[in-house]
């Protein structure tokens, strides 16, 4: 029958499953996506799902006497992850996470928007040229500078 070595490799195992789905969710689940599969295109979905199948059939398996795994802890391990696992990918399945974690409090119109980058750069002035001093004269004041002008040559013809 089973003993203390089979329930503290499924102490293991348990943790292990139980670890395996809750980080898959909070942080690949929200990057990657297999779009073509839906909801069962989640990472921690597929993981879940062919892992916990796979350890589960391999620990029933070795507790039956059959199959690679013989050993109580082996066995109490890959039963326990299996169970698991398929847990977190049945609990992942029924509550899904959104691709780029859009929460039902984010807008969707502020989560369609690409994120503002901000880049701090120097302002390069433009290498100082010697600058000879212009001098502008207005329309009107051109047209008093011709006034002046023939006024001196007025006043030249009469001296």
């Amino acid at each position: 029958m089973v003993g203390r070595d089979f329930y503290l490799g499924g102490a293991g195992g348990a943790v292990v499953g139980g670890l395996q789905g809750y980080c898959l969710r909070s942080f690949v689940d929200t990057k990657y996506r297999i779009e073509a599969l839906g909801d069962f295109g989640q990472p921690s979905v597929l993981a879940g799902l062919g892992g916990g199948i796979t350890a589960l059939a391999l620990g029933l398996a070795g507790l039956q006497g059959k199959g690679p795994l013989r050993g109580e802890t082996a066995t109490g391990a890959a039963t326990f992850y299996g169970v698991t696992a398929l847990a977190t990918a049945i609990w992942s399945l029924l509550f899904p996470v959104k691709k780029g974690e859009q929460t039902a409090a984010a807008p969707k119109a502020a989560a369609a928007r690409p994120p503002v980058r901000v880049v701090k750069s120097e302002a390069k002035a433009a290498p100082k040229t010697a600058e000879k001093p212009q001098v502008r004269i207005s329309r009107v004041g051109a047209e008093g500078a011709a006034e002046t002008a023939k006024v001196a040559r007025e006043e030249a013809q009469f001296m």
